[in-house]
C-alpha cells in the first residue's frame, strides 16, 4: 500500500475502534434501539450525499430484497446488540469481541459458499480463535468486565456481521453493483427497519437527559464511524484489494482498548489484550497470513547479465 492507503487504513481502524466509546457515551441518553436508529439515519445521510455527488445509480429493484436482508444482519441487528451489550460490559471488551468477526465469517463461509472449503489451517485457526474469545469473556472473572449476558450480546453482534458478509458475497456481489450504492441501500433500509421496530418495542422515550455529550457521540458514531468509515472501506478495497482491506480488523481491538482506557477510564484486565492477541493471531493463521518461512513462496531473482554487473554491486 502507498502512504495514502496506509493513512486510510489507520483512520478506518481508529474510527471503528472509537465507535464503541461513542456507543457507551450515547447510552447516557438513548435506548439501544433509538441509538441504532439514530446511527443508521446519520450514516445513511452521509453516504447518500456522497452517492448523489458522485451520481452513482442506486441498485435495481430485484436486488433490493437481498439488500434489506443484508441490512438486517449487517446493520440493524449488530448495531442494536452492541448497544445492548455495552449496557452491561465495557467498550474495550465489545471492540475486542468484534475482532473475532472474521473468524466467525470464515466458519460460516465454509458452510455456505462451495468455494470456501474448510482446510486444516482454517479449522485450527477457528478453534484457536474460539479459545481467544473465551479468554476475552473471562468466565472466571467476577463482574470486572461486565456481565456474561452483555458479552454474549456483543458476540451475537459479531456473528450477525459475519452472516451479513457471507450473504452479501453470495447474493449481492455477483450483481457487480457499486459498493457505495449497496451501502446507501443497506443504511437506508436499516434506518426504516429499526425506526419501525423502535416505535413498537421500546418507543421514543429517552433513557436520560438529551445532553450535549451523548448527542455529539451519536452524531460522530453515525457520520464518522458509520458513514465515513464505509466510504473509507470502499476506497481501500478499490486501491489495495479486499484481502488487504480486511486486515483492518486486526487493529480495531487495539484502538477500542486504548480509547476505552484513556477516554472512559475503563479497567482492562490481562485477559482482554491476551485474548485479543490470540484472536488476531488465529485469524492471521486461518487466512494464511502467518506462514512458516518454508511454506512461503520463494521468489527467484532474475539472473543478471554477469558481464554487465560489477563484482561489488549491491554491497
Amino acid at each position: 500500500m502507498n502512504t495514502a492507503s496506509w493513512g486510510r487504513f489507520l483512520l478506518l481502524a481508529a474510527l471503528w475502534g472509537c465507535s464503541f466509546a461513542f456507543i457507551k457515551v450515547s447510552l447516557d441518553a438513548f435506548e439501544p434501539l433509538q441509538l441504532a436508529t439514530g446511527r443508521l439515519l446519520v450514516g445513511a445521510l452521509v453516504v447518500a450525499a456522497i452517492v448523489a455527488l458522485k451520481r452513482i445509480p442506486l441498485p435495481a429493484r430485484p436486488v433490493w430484497g437481498h439488500i434489506v436482508v443484508a441490512s438486517v444482519f449487517g446493520n440493524a441487528v449488530p448495531f442494536t446488540l452492541f448497544a445492548v451489550g455495552e449496557q452491561h460490559t465495557t467498550a474495550s471488551v465489545a471492540g475486542v469481541i468484534q475482532g473475532a468477526t472474521p473468524l466467525v465469517t470464515l466458519g460460516i463461509a465454509a458452510l455456505a459458499i462451495p468455494e470456501e472449503k474448510p482446510t486444516s489451517r482454517k479449522v485450527i485457526g477457528l478453534a484457536a480463535g474460539f479459545v481467544g474469545l473465551v479468554v476475552i469473556v473471562g468466565p472466571w472473572a467476577a463482574g470486572g468486565l461486565g456481565s456474561v449476558g452483555g458479552q454474549l450480546a456483543c458476540i451475537g453482534a459479531a456473528a450477525s456481521y459475519a452472516v451479513s458478509f457471507v450473504y452479501v458475497r453470495r447474493f449481492i456481489a455477483p450483481h457487480k453493483i457499486p459498493a457505495l450504492a449497496v451501502t446507501a441501500g443497506q443504511l437506508t433500509s436499516g434506518t426504516v427497519i429499526t425506526a419501525v421496530v423502535t416505535t413498537f418495542v421500546s418507543g421514543w422515550t429517552l433513557a436520560g437527559d438529551l445532553a450535549v455529550k451523548p448527542v455529539l457521540a451519536l452524531v460522530l458514531l453515525g457520520a464518522a464511524s458509520t458513514g465515513l468509515a464505509f466510504v473509507l472501506l470502499n476506497r481501500l478495497i478499490a486501491d489495495a484489494g479486499p484481502t488487504t482491506a480486511s486486515g483492518v480488523n486486526y487493529l480495531v481491538p487495539v484502538f477500542s482498548v486504548i480509547v476505552g482506557a484513556v477516554a472512559l477510564g475503563e479497567s482492562v484486565g490481562w485477559n482482554v489484550p491476551v485474548g485479543g492477541a490470540v484472536v488476531i493471531l488465529a485469524l492471521g493463521f486461518a487466512e494464511g497470513r502467518l506462514r512458516p518461512r518454508a511454506d512461503r513462496p520463494q521468489r527467484t531473482p532474475a539472473a543478471a547479465p554477469v558481464e554487465r554487473v560489477p563484482q561489488d554491486a549491491g554491497r
